[in-house]
């Protein structure tokens, strides 16, 4: 079935549950794509492609975007220079009523109105102003990466933008503040962040450790 027929959305979210088992598989396997060990200081610029009408977007189609991007940036620029990441994730599963497909078909079934349907595939569903996917770079290369969403644009129904973030790569703070921060010596890293964050976690087991050792100590006095 064509997917022109699952465009728009209509009813209600029908997702994986107790009560809906059977699922199909999704084509996407993969959402971050490019430089994922590079430091945050390297990639400042933050390109985003951004939807303008709630729309469905099968999990083919974030799969054929996915290649294309990966494809045709890695031909202009390395692929140590970017990083992309697919913000959309396809949960939706789309159902159909399949009818016969033999010859004279049609004098044997005409087909039913309102049919549940078996799950056929999957798709995401896309609100007004949701970002589909965002790429970072460094600021030399952005001017190459534009005109690349722009034909993303043609695999996709509906309308999108491309946009230009005030955000440095994928972070909450601007490129402006972030500079300032960095200068100053109040920002941490995303990596150093991960560290301090596993070394307290590693300090409270232990911490915990001790108590009770000690707690069983003094019982053993007792």
């Amino acid at each position: 079935r064509p997917f022109r027929c699952y465009r728009y959305i209509k009813n209600k979210p029908y997702q994986k549950s107790n009560y809906v088992r059977k699922v199909p598989i999704s084509k996407i396997k993969f959402f971050d794509i490019g430089n994922k060990k590079f430091n945050t200081l390297n990639f400042s610029a933050c390109l985003s492609l951004i939807n303008k009408e709630p729309r469905n977007i099968s999990s083919e189609c974030l799969e054929s975007i996915r290649i294309m991007i990966n494809r045709s940036v890695t031909k202009k620029i390395k692929k140590k220079n970017f990083s992309f990441k697919i913000r959309l994730h396809p949960y939706h599963i789309l159902r159909n009523n399949r009818m016969l497909s033999k010859a004279g078909a049609d004098r044997v079934q005409t087909g039913m109105r309102q049919s549940f349907g078996k799950p056929e595939g999957l798709c995401a569903r896309m609100k007004k102003n949701q970002i589909i996917l965002s790429i970072k770079t460094k600021e030399k290369y952005k001017n190459k990466i534009y005109p690349i969403l722009q034909k993303v644009c043609y695999k996709i129904s509906g309308l999108q933008i491309v946009n230009e973030s005030p955000y440095w790569g994928f972070t909450n703070i601007k490129k402006r503040d972030y500079v300032d921060r960095k200068i100053n010596g109040g920002l941490l890293l995303i990596d150093e962040t991960i560290t301090v964050r596993k070394q307290n976690k590693i300090y409270k087991t232990l911490m915990t450790r001790t108590e009770n050792y000690f707690k069983k100590l003094t019982i053993n006095l007792k």
